[in-house]
C-alpha cells in the first residue's frame, strides 16, 4: 500500500479517466484490459473491474477483480460536498493505518487493499472485490443473532484498546469530519425540512423539532467524555459489515465479520461504535433482551486486550453510553440517494427506539424524562 499522493498528482474523479496505463502505475504490474463490470453509487461510489494481465506466467500477489473506492459522481459532491473528506479519510486508513494493524495482528477484519491514495481533490482506496472471494453482505435491512454481534462487539473492542487515550494530539491527520458531517445532515432547516417529507419514517412529536434536536447534537458533541476517548471505526452500521467465507465447523455460522467503509474514522467515545452496531443489527426486541450482555461483553473484552477496566455499574459509564445513542442521528435525515428507503426505514425505527427507551434527549439535554411509547414510538406523530 502507497503513501497519499502529493496535492500535485492527480487521481481520476469520474469513470473514465480509470484506464489501463494508470491502473498499471498504482499496482506496478502492466495491464492488458480493464472491464468495467459494475457500480455502486453512494457516499463512497464503488467501481468493480476485471484485470488481465499482460504477463500472465507473473507469481506475485495481484487482483484479478478489484473494487476501487473513491468520489466518483461530480453532482452528487457538488450537493454533498462533506463526501470527500470521507474518502480521503479511509484512503488514509488504508495507507497508514492497516498496517500497523497487520503487524500488530490486531484482531479486526477489514477489506484487503492494494493500493490507496490521496490528493486535494480525491481519495481513493482500490481493495478486492469481495464478491470475487466469495464474502457475502448483508441485505437492505436485516438482523443477526446474538453470538454474531457479538463477534463484531470483540474486534471492536479490540481496535478500542489498540489505540486506547490517543487522539488527534498523537495522530495530526486523523481529524474529526465526522461532526461536520452529522451538523450539515442535520441542520435544522434541513432536519424540519426532511422529518416532515411524507415520503420519510413517521418519527414521534418529540423529534419533529429541528432547532432543539441541533440543541442536544451539540451539546453531545461537546461534552463527550474524554475518558472514554480512542479511536473509532465510526460508521459501524449494517451496511458497513461483510462476512468471509466460512472458517467454523459449525453449518450456523456463515463466516466472519469484518467491516468495510472506514471513512469515518476518528477519534472519539469508545461508545458511539458500540450503540452503532449493536442498534443497527438487532431488532429492537432482541437488542432490549440482549444489551446489557453485549455490553458487558465489550467492556470484558476491551480489558483483556489492554484497555482500562469499566464497570456498568458506574454511573459515569452509563451516561457516556446512553448519550451515544445520538449517534443515530443521521437515519432520521438519511438521503435516499445514500442509503435505500428500506434501510433508512429499517435503522431509523431501531435507533428510535433506543432514544425512547435511555431518554436519551433528556440525557444529554439535562432534561426530566418524558413518557413515550415504548413499542411504537417511531409511529407515533
Amino acid at each position: 500500500m502507497s503513501q497519499p499522493e502529493s496535492p500535485a498528482q492527480q487521481l481520476p474523479t469520474v469513470p473514465l479517466e480509470i484506464t489501463p496505463e494508470w491502473l498499471s502505475s498504482k499496482l506496478g504490474h502492466k495491464i492488458k484490459s480493464l472491464e468495467h463490470t459494475r457500480s455502486i453509487w453512494g457516499t463512497g461510489s464503488k467501481l468493480f473491474y476485471t484485470i488481465t494481465y499482460k504477463d500472465d506466467n507473473h507469481t506475485a500477489a495481484r487482483p484479478a477483480h478489484i473494487c476501487i473506492k473513491g468520489v466518483f459522481d461530480p453532482t452528487m459532491l457538488a450537493s454533498q460536498p462533506w463526501t470527500l473528506p470521507l474518502a480521503q479519510r479511509e484512503a488514509d486508513f488504508f495507507s497508514l493505518l492497516a498496517p500497523d494493524l497487520l503487524a500488530d495482528n490486531t484482531p479486526i477484519n477489514f477489506p484487503q487493499t492494494w493500493w490507496a491514495g490521496t490528493n486535494d481533490s480525491q481519495g481513493i482506496s482500490m481493495m478486492t472485490d469481495f464478491t470475487s472471494s466469495g464474502c457475502t453482505f448483508p441485505p437492505d435491512l436485516a438482523s443477526y443473532p446474538l453470538n454474531i454481534v457479538l463477534e463484531g462487539i470483540d474486534q471492536l473492542a479490540a481496535l478500542h484498546a489498540r489505540y486506547w487515550g490517543q487522539s488527534q494530539e498523537t495522530h495530526p491527520w486523523i481529524s474529526n469530519t465526522y461532526d461536520t458531517a452529522m451538523k450539515f445532515l442535520c441542520a435544522p432547516d434541513t432536519y424540519n425540512e426532511t422529518v416532515r417529507d411524507p415520503d420519510r419514517p413517521k418519527l414521534p412529536t418529540y423529534l419533529m423539532n429541528g432547532e432543539r434536536f441541533n440543541m442536544a447534537l451539540d451539546r453531545y458533541f461537546s461534552t463527550r467524555n474524554p475518558k472514554f476517548r480512542t479511536l473509532l471505526h465510526g460508521d459501524t452500521h449494517i451496511g458497513n459489515i461483510f462476512f468471509s467465507p466460512s472458517m467454523y465447523p459449525s453449518p450456523k455460522r456463515k463466516g466472519k465479520i469484518g467491516f468495510l467503509d472506514w471513512s469515518a474514522l476518528h477519534f472519539g467515545s469508545c461508545f458511539h461504535d458500540v450503540v452503532y452496531f449493536l442498534t443497527s443489527t438487532l431488532t429492537v426486541q432482541d437488542r432490549r433482551k440482549y444489551e446489557w450482555e453485549i455490553l458487558d461483553r465489550y467492556l470484558d473484552m476491551l480489558y483483556q486486550r489492554g484497555g482500562l477496566r469499566f464497570d456498568r455499574r458506574d454511573e459515569e459509564v452509563m451516561n457516556e453510553y446512553w448519550r451515544s445513542f445520538m449517534t443515530g442521528a443521521i437515519w432520521l435525515v438519511c438521503p435516499f440517494d445514500l442509503q435505500s428507503k428500506e434501510r433508512v426505514g429499517g435503522l431509523c425505527e431501531r435507533v428510535v427506539a433506543g432514544f425512547g427507551d435511555h431518554g436519551v434527549l433528556e440525557v444529554v439535554l439535562g432534561e426530566a424524562p418524558q413518557e413515550k411509547d415504548r413499542e411504537g414510538s417511531c409511529l407515533v406523530l
